[in-house]
């Protein structure tokens, strides 16, 4: 499709412009024939992990929206990584919530605190009744049961930690299961499925072809020496198409990008962006086709000129 475009392109470049009304410059409209209809959006989407393609959820020409499921690589080792960080995940919750450590450091450390001031109460009222090394001991025994306060503080602290790094690990999980099935980026049609069921597929291996139809690229050439860029930019479109059986159908638009290079021959590339319709399941405009644009020079712009403000009528 993208070869197409390009040499169609090319071959496009040579056809000028033509304009209605008697004098292009004063026109109130430019009609620019022999227009491409070309794609805004595609995607070849590839397998990102690597695998057995066990399933294909969609057909040739199904309609999809972006992130609907394409296909699906085998998920079972994935799966048991992901419920295994899942329980991993649990037990380190757990350790957060169990503060039993830290509360009975804290019941310690006012038994100690008693025993100790006890101690020296007793000294304080009868001199040497406890000995000097017990009283000692007695104040080592607090000030440890007052530290494993701290330590039990900094266990939940380091739990806490486990558990982010637990979630992390279980995100990991989660992203290798997602890896494993294709969606689509962007809403469309699929156009070509490159895979079967049951085929082995490595990362960057396309298995689908997403083209989007409802915007649609309509582009041609306008002589510059007639219609500068800034004259058209952001102008309304109406492009004409003739289908089978000699109908004819109008879609509306607006042009987006006039290009800034010139092309051999005084013409400049202009793009417009048009709304397609559908007939039933079918999209009436479809890329490769050849139209007629109508540029509305008389029409408002919706870019901004000077100052900020829209411009609204055609620059002289």
């Amino acid at each position: 499709m993208q070869v197409f475009t390009v040499v169609l392109s090319v071959w496009l470049a040579g056809t000028p412009a033509t304009a209605s009304g008697p004098s292009a410059d004063k026109g109130p409209s430019l009609t620019v024939s022999r227009c491409l209809v070309s794609l805004i959006d595609e995607a070849q989407v590839p397998a990102q992990e690597a695998g057995v393609l066990v399933r294909l959820s969609v057909r040739e020409s199904q309609q999809v929206a972006a992130g609907d499921l394409l296909g699906e690589i085998d998920l079972s080792q994935a799966k048991i990584a992901e419920r295994a960080a899942r329980l991993q995940l649990n037990v380190a919750q757990e350790r957060v919530t169990n503060d039993i450590n830290h509360r009975y450091a804290k019941k310690a450390a006012e038994v100690a605190r008693a025993e100790y001031d006890a101690a020296l109460t007793i000294n304080s009222q009868q001199p040497r009744t406890v000995p000097e090394v017990e009283v000692k001991r007695l104040e080592l025994v607090w000030q440890k049961a007052t530290l494993q306060i701290e330590q039990a503080l900094h266990d939940l602290k380091v739990f806490g930690l486990e558990a982010r790094v637990r979630e992390a690990e279980l995100d990991t999980a989660k992203n290798q299961v997602e890896r494993r099935q294709i969606r689509s980026p962007l809403s469309g049609v699929v156009v070509k499925r490159y895979r079967h069921a049951g085929e082995w597929v490595k990362p960057g291996d396309p298995a689908f072809h997403v083209v989007r139809m409802d915007q649609l690229r309509i582009e041609g050439f306008v002589n510059q020496s007639e219609y500068a860029p800034w004259k058209v930019d952001g102008r309304p479109v109406t492009v004409e198409v003739e289908l089978a059986g000699g109908r004819r159908e109008r879609f509306s638009g607006r042009i987006r990008i006039p290009s800034p290079m010139v092309e051999p021959g005084g013409d400049y590339r202009v793009w417009a962006e048009v709304a397609n319709r559908q007939q039933g399941r079918h999209w009436l405009l479809q890329p490769g086709q050849l139209t007629e644009m109508t540029i509305h020079l008389d029409r408002p712009s919706d870019r901004k000129g000077p100052g900020g403000a829209v411009t609204r009528s055609v620059p002289r």
